[in-house]
């Protein structure tokens, strides 16, 4: 693999002529994947100046969104209207769907008339939809072609198409309504003379153009295809999505849903493309609410403050009683936020996730109380104490769990993101209750 420094020594050198021997016996990917770290635009144009003209709109759409925004920034919008130009429906509305309305109209205006009506067309679908991220690039035939007449139409459409948009032809009514798809191996190794529809497979459905792109993440992991028609309202054929867009959206969800369980707003950028008092501000937020939430435990520890100077023992396992909550309540939530993201639960399940997670919040805090108990008895501590320390690791931890379970179901019902149930915010919760569950078990227990 070709490092980075060696581009930057032969730019410093003006050894143009070898560079440009490196540069394109490189895949777009791998090229993008180099050039992204240059810092300097102007090694950055140098470099992509090199690249044959056929290339440069693969390489344009390798390139990461704030790399693609530094060429916006160097090259004329006619240089760039070629890439989008020349690049697949699907990848220029992703580039497109980012920049501002003035110059996402002023590069479309550049673009030829039937890639320009389609890029409006997707554009026009709701931001986050299925609609929004397929492409127009495939092959269709109807389900009552011979195989023959039906490979003739693929020669014939595919000319100009991606080598991805053949991975499946796609089968249409004589109305153009979806019926299913039947792969080119299946074509070409069945007779002739038999028809499409005896050939082609139905069982895979279809995605709608107004469905959340979670759906399509589902949908395939369901079917495990690499492509899913999409169809409209009235079930006709509008385009297609393929897999290495669904791979991106399910990457940006996961990313999505990581930040938000941290305790903070997500990003639009990468974390060294967002500038430092983005960075900031979405942290802020949630840092605050949070704060907020703490104070609470803060209240609860002065209102007991006549039993702490009684008991003072208890100072010793506020940390251990409040963090063994958080963290029953933290794996408890990732489990079921993942679960639901992944639709493998639905609302309509909340109570069998409560009755397994009381079995095992008893279980997990019968285990962990114990050696509670053995910790008390270890320092010192009488038989009152250790049992008090025992129950009370035993309640939190049977708290946490239930709230950590049932959390993301009441937020999915509320139609709020369930992934907003991040850590510390079960966590400022459990604080509070393990505070006023301890403090009142050893007042109980000790008297």
């Amino acid at each position: 693999m070709i490092a980075l420094e060696d581009f930057r020594a032969l730019i410093a050198a003006r050894e143009f002529t070898r560079l440009r021997v490196m540069v394109q016996h490189l895949p777009p990917p791998d090229l993008a994947e180099i050039i992204s770290g240059l810092e300097q635009d102007r090694e950055f144009t140098i470099v992509f100046r090199l690249v044959r003209r056929s290339q440069r709109h693969l390489l344009f759409a390798a390139l990461a969104k704030d790399s693609q925004e530094r060429l916006l920034d160097q090259f004329p919008d006619v240089m760039i209207a070629a890439f989008l130009e020349a690049m697949n429906p699907d990848d220029r509305t992703k580039l497109l769907e980012d920049l501002s309305p003035e110059i996402q109209q002023r590069l479309i205006a550049q673009l030829s008339s039937s890639e320009r009506q389609v890029t409006r067309m997707l554009l026009a679908y709701p931001e986050d939809s299925v609609g929004r991220m397929m492409t127009t690039d495939y092959v269709a035939v109807q389900s009552g072609f011979d195989v023959a007449t039906a490979l003739e139409e693929v020669r014939w459409v595919a000319a100009g198409l991606p080598r991805e948009a053949l991975r499946n032809v796609l089968v249409t009514d004589s109305k153009g309504g979806y019926l299913g798809s039947v792969g080119l191996v299946e074509l070409v190794t069945h007779p002739t003379t038999a028809l499409v529809a005896e050939v082609m497979q139905s069982d895979i459905g279809a995605l709608h153009v107004n469905d959340d792109r979670e759906v399509a993440v589902v949908q395939f992991r369901k079917y495990d295809c690499d492509c899913m028609a999409v169809v409209d309202g009235e079930e006709k054929l509008c385009g297609v999505v393929t897999a290495d867009d669904v791979l991106d959206v399910a990457e940006e969800e996961a990313t999505e849903d990581m930040q938000q369980f941290g305790g903070q707003a997500t990003l639009d950028d990468a974390y060294f493309s967002t500038p430092l008092f983005t960075l900031m501000r979405k942290r802020a937020g949630w840092l605050a609410l949070l704060f907020v939430g703490e104070l609470f435990t803060g209240t609860a520890l002065k209102f007991y403050d006549g039993v702490i100077v009684q008991l003072g023992f208890l100072i010793y396992f506020i940390p251990l009683v409040i963090s063994t909550g958080g963290n029953a309540g933290t794996q408890a939530a990732a489990l079921i936020i993942r679960g639901i993201a992944i639709r493998e639960m639905r609302t309509a399940d909340w109570f069998k996730v409560f009755r397994r997670e009381i079995i095992i919040g008893l279980s997990l805090g019968a285990f962990l109380g114990g050696m509670g108990y053995v910790r008390a008895m270890t320092w010192g501590y009488d038989r009152k104490v250790s049992i008090a320390i025992m129950l009370t690791i035993m309640s939190v931890v049977i708290f946490g769990a239930l709230l950590g379970a049932m959390l993301p179901f009441l937020f999915k019902k509320l139609k709020l993101d369930p992934a907003v149930v991040s850590s510390p915010f079960i966590a400022s919760l459990v604080d509070l209750f393990g505070i006023v569950a301890l403090i009142n078990i050893a007042r109980l227990m000790v008297g």
